[in-house]
């Protein structure tokens, strides 16, 4: 039986301040607007039920000893209130800016808590796939990385088969903190809608490397907002969409502050049915003098029904600054095709041989050989799958 709000922060034994700022999140979200994009992402409230609250840290036992957390959020934000209350969704993600972010704070039902304390460079990779329940439709990670910490954070999907499909990132990263975040978007859901937003402080680094497999219509968006002065960001993103899937890809990072540095690269895979858009925005204020903006996009279509769009924007509010854009649409080359055929190499071993070509420059951009090994096999188990 579904609960509600009230029944559901009282089960979970959620603090006072987090039940109330649901509540009102929930009578708010009606008067906050809903653009057209957002729409059909604008799911219908799930059913809220007893969640098993596991209140351990998950970090493992090395990770705990350098003073990493990872827990469910719902408990730590009992054990660790300082940290939660004041940043979860107020500073990368506002539930305040739209209806869509409203209604997942209120009915919210997993999430997840990442803290990388002080000063720590974590070495061993941290992953938290497991801080979630993958089942639900709502669902929310919050990764915070104090002043002059360094990590690798990997996040990959587990297999479900909602209808919806909705998680949240937000990473905000300290004066000096650095953060690699490798995200495996592997959604079976039939609307999967996945958010990154990054809040960086002072000479923070953040790059993140997605890899957007999801099997059905998705979307994704990601704003970095580079505030500290000398802060720097690049996402790095490979999608693919087939069938008859339907794709939004919509990428931003905003320079604040002076002497920042904001990096776009995306290259796609669009086959059969497919259509994919991308917009990306590179945007630079006029307090930003000194500051760098550059995207490069590139989508391969696979067929004369498939389609892609990208749609590059620059805002340059400031001229003391060094900003460009790339963007390319094209079709798969019908002479290598034809040759591989003629080499006795079957249609679908060509496509994930031509397909494979097409992505490994920026693949291979993913420091990580692990990842890089695991998004091959992603990429693999699509187009053959």
């Amino acid at each position: 039986m579904s609960l509600s709000i009230q029944e559901f922060a009282k089960q979970n034994n959620e603090p006072q301040w987090l039940s109330v700022k649901r509540m009102v999140a929930a009578k708010m979200a009606p008067n906050f607007g809903v653009d057209n994009q957002q729409r059909s992402f604008n799911f219908s409230k799930p059913n809220l039920n007893h969640q098993k609250i596991n209140s351990n840290n998950q970090a493992s036992d090395q990770h705990q000893k350098d003073g990493v957390i990872a827990m469910d959020l719902f408990a730590a934000a009992n054990q660790f209130p300082e940290l939660i209350q004041e940043n979860l969704m107020e500073k990368a993600i506002y539930w305040r800016d739209n209806q869509l972010n409203a209604n997942h704070l209120a009915y919210l039902q997993s999430g997840g808590f990442v803290f990388i304390p002080d000063n720590k460079s974590i070495d061993e990779p941290i992953n938290i796939s497991n801080l979630i329940n993958h089942n639900n439709q709502e669902k929310h990670l919050l990764i915070i990385a104090a002043a002059g910490s360094t990590s690798n954070i990997i996040f990959e999907d587990k297999n479900n088969n909602n209808e919806n499909d909705r998680l949240m990132i937000e990473v905000l990263l300290g004066d000096h903190a650095k953060v690699n975040f490798y995200d495996a978007a592997l959604s079976k859901a039939q609307n999967a809608h996945r958010v990154l937003n990054a809040y960086l402080a002072q000479n923070a680094e953040l790059n993140t490397y997605t890899g957007l497999f999801n099997h059905f219509n998705s979307r994704y968006d990601s704003n970095i907002d580079l505030d500290g002065i000398g802060s720097c960001a690049t996402i790095n993103l490979i999608n693919l969409a087939d069938k008859q899937q339907k794709q939004l890809i919509k990428t931003k990072i905003v320079n604040q502050s002076e002497h920042t540095s904001g990096t776009i690269n995306e290259r796609g895979i669009v086959a059969d049915e497919a259509r994919t858009i991308c917009d990306t925005t590179g945007q630079i204020k006029q307090a930003a003098p000194n500051s760098y903006s550059d995207q490069t996009n590139r989508l391969l279509t696979l067929s004369k029904e498939s389609k892609g769009k990208i749609d590059p924007i620059l805002l340059i509010d400031n001229h003391d600054v060094v900003a460009g854009h790339a963007a390319s649409v094209g079709r798969v080359n019908a002479e290598q095709l034809y040759y591989l055929k003629t080499r006795g190499i079957p249609a679908k071993e060509a496509r994930l041989l031509l397909t494979r070509g097409f992505l490994i420059p920026l693949i291979n951009k993913f420091p990580d050989k692990k990842i890089r090994k695991q998004m091959m096999i992603n990429l693999e188990e699509r187009i053959n799958g």
